[in-house]
């Protein structure tokens, strides 16, 4: 659910607060889950205000490392949609991919040193 927020454009949030408001008066949620709801929004509104400077202040490698995690956290909540098993094995296989390729890129230098030194 938390995920589905970051999807969503801007001008649809309100109907959410709205949707929400609506779902408590009608007693589908209760209010605990309704507050935490609208409290988590806030804090969206809040963190998206600050977001940009606080990438700024980052190099600049942290923002793909960034991406990487936002992708990661996106491949685990197609566990909605496939299951929690199949989205653990998807991410576990990119995770494994980010780590070949660091290796390949480490081992880059040195293959290219042997591929020189061949005759």
């Amino acid at each position: 659910m938390r995920l589905l927020w970051l999807l969503m454009p801007d001008s649809a949030l309100p109907l959410v607060i709205v949707g929400v408001a609506l779902l408590l008066i009608v007693g589908v949620l209760s209010r605990g889950r309704a507050v935490s709801m609208i409290g988590a929004l806030m804090a969206y509104f809040i963190f998206v205000l600050f977001s940009g400077v606080i990438l700024a202040m980052f190099p600049w490698w942290v923002s793909p490392l960034l991406l990487v995690g936002f992708v990661m956290s996106i491949v685990r909540a197609a566990g909605l949609l496939l299951g929690d098993r199949a989205s653990d094995h998807m991410v576990g296989i990119l995770a494994a991919d980010v780590v070949r390729g660091l290796f390949k890129a480490f081992l880059f230098p040195f293959r290219l040193l042997a591929k020189l030194a061949r005759p």
